[in-house]
């Protein structure tokens, strides 16, 4: 997560009309047209995979168009404990996945840290595999999509200031985040002291990362060794959405040194991935890669040649009009520059982290913006993040310091005791508005009303499998959803927790609309 500030909280078949009586019905929404006998559960997940061209995307084994909208869930991150009262996450709870799946939410970016993954130089932790395979599983089981994370913040839990040290009038001490293990943690013996507020302006922060796309004394080998062993892992899990390489990857000596060694690692990852997932008999998922973490505010997006490997996606942080650093930046501005930066690699862009953490009311407004500009780009992301431990490091920025009262995320927590005060209606009426899960060919436009529980979207589904059929979510607003439009097929609606499934067969040119009766 971006967050600089200690304080700051962070997818069977296309059904054609057989006589024109029924394309009419069809088109006007009624589900009790002839047609074959509705559908009694959700399709399952399928492969996807991306393009880059000049019509990038993401896309399933079937030729649908997909969109992936959901969460950041770190409970499997291993973060520093700045106060030994307050766990520093809260552990994955059954009911988890299924609530992510009763607001429409299709993927979950969960984090894993290299740290637990290879706490030993060489040892891949088999019980931590087993976590991460628990995790994807019971996303699976829920109809929701995961994306790897290999996640870090300022370098690793141990850069933090030993005790007993003092800083400089103009230094603080800091604590330690998440990200490398100890053995990968070179600093050359740097200063820890950092500047007030700014974990990654430590000294020692800057060497481990400088180290890093160094490979010194190989560790940047070790981690894409260790990334190969979770490819091969994964190698034939459709529910596996993608990898995103590295979070937040540092600047070290400043965005024109740190962006072409932050290339040459990605490009290494991705070759090696792919290496991984064919040694293992799979299939290429996506690679989601990251810009230096002063994107957007400067150049620091990376050049196209870094890898010839066509899927991949481009995948910032959009933390505009948020976060106290990016608030001279607009939201539409934080797209367009996400927008231009993937046109540059000729891929599509997901925003990996985004999100709000105080005053509901007040900030809905930018969240329904933020939606609108998301619908009309037709892109997907995930919110930062489901749930915060009175103990993360986000929560608590001192050494024995203690959490606010309070901490806002998609779900409230309440400090001390990780309270969970359930998810603030603000964030999840706006989140859990109705979208396409996939889409027939290409999506051409998209607009949805969270409050309403409204959608119009158009598409064309030339390119598309015979039997493709368009998935929406539809949030419950009221009623079952009306469904109108052209080129639409019988409509199958499906309850599900939360709301509904339309599943709709759709030829040629077509448009939807969903109203809520």
């Amino acid at each position: 997560m971006r967050c600089r500030l200690a304080a700051c909280p962070r997818t069977l078949w296309g059904l054609l009309a057989a006589t024109a009586l029924a394309a009419v019905l069809s088109a006007c929404g009624d589900d009790d047209a002839a047609a074959p006998p509705p559908a009694t559960s959700v399709p399952p997940l399928v492969a996807l995979h991306a393009t880059r061209g000049a019509q990038p995307g993401i896309f399933d084994a079937e030729g649908r168009q997909v969109l992936l909208r959901g969460v950041n869930l770190n409970a499997l991150g291993d973060y520093y404990q700045a106060n030994p009262d307050f766990p520093p996450v809260i552990p994955l709870r059954d009911g988890d996945f299924p609530e992510m799946a009763r607001y429409g939410f299709n993927v979950v970016r969960l984090i894993v840290s290299w740290s637990s993954l290879e706490p030993t130089r060489g040892e891949i932790s088999r019980a931590y595999l087993q976590r991460v395979h628990a995790a994807v599983d019971a996303a699976k089981a829920s109809g929701v999509y995961v994306v790897l994370d290999m996640h870090q913040d300022a370098w690793g839990k141990y850069i933090a200031t030993p005790p007993g040290v003092s800083c400089p009038p103009s230094r603080e001490v800091a604590i330690g985040w998440d990200g490398a293990p100890e053995w990968a943690t070179l600093t050359d013996g740097k200063s820890t002291c950092r500047n007030p507020g700014v974990r990654e302006l430590a000294p020692a922060v800057s060497a481990a990362f400088t180290n890093f796309y160094a490979d010194r004394d190989g560790i940047q080998g070790e981690l894409i060794g260790a990334w190969a062993a979770l490819a091969r892992e994964f190698a034939t899990e459709p529910a596996v959405a993608g990898y995103d390489l590295l979070n937040e990857p540092h600047f070290t000596n400043g965005p024109s040194v740190s962006a072409p060694l932050l290339a040459a690692y990605s490009g290494r990852v991705i070759t090696a991935l792919r290496d991984a997932e064919r040694q293992a008999g799979g299939f290429a998922h996506i690679a989601f890669f990251e810009p230096v973490i002063l994107w957007p505010a400067t150049g620091a997006a990376f050049t196209a040649d870094f890898t010839n490997d066509e899927n991949i996606v481009f995948a910032p942080h959009n933390y505009a009009e948020s976060l106290t650093d990016f608030n001279s930046l607009s939201i539409e501005q934080g797209f367009a520059r996400a927008a231009a930066d993937a046109a540059m690699y000729g891929s599509t862009f997901w925003i990996g982290e985004y999100g709000w953490f105080s005053d509901p009311p007040a900030n809905k407004p930018r969240v329904v913006r933020y939606a609108r500009e998301e619908d009309r780009l037709l892109v997907g992301g995930t919110w930062w993040q489901w749930r915060q431990a009175c103990g993360d490091p986000h929560s608590i920025g001192t050494p024995g310091g203690q959490p606010p009262a309070e901490l806002i995320h998609f779900h409230r927590t309440s400090c001390p005791g990780d309270v969970d005060r359930g998810a603030i209606p603000e964030w999840a009426t706006v989140l859990s508005r109705p979208y396409p899960r996939a889409a027939p060919g290409r999506l051409l436009s998209l607009q949805s009303d969270g409050d309403a529980g409204t959608l119009q979207l158009s598409g064309m589904a030339a390119g598309a499998g015979a039997d493709a059929r368009l998935d929406l979510w539809v949030p419950q607003r009221g009623g079952r959803p009306l469904v109108t439009g052209t080129g639409l097929g019988p409509v199958q609606t499906i309850s599900v927790p939360g709301g509904f499934r339309l599943l709709i067969g759709v030829s040629g040119s077509y448009a939807a609309s969903i109203a809520q009766r």
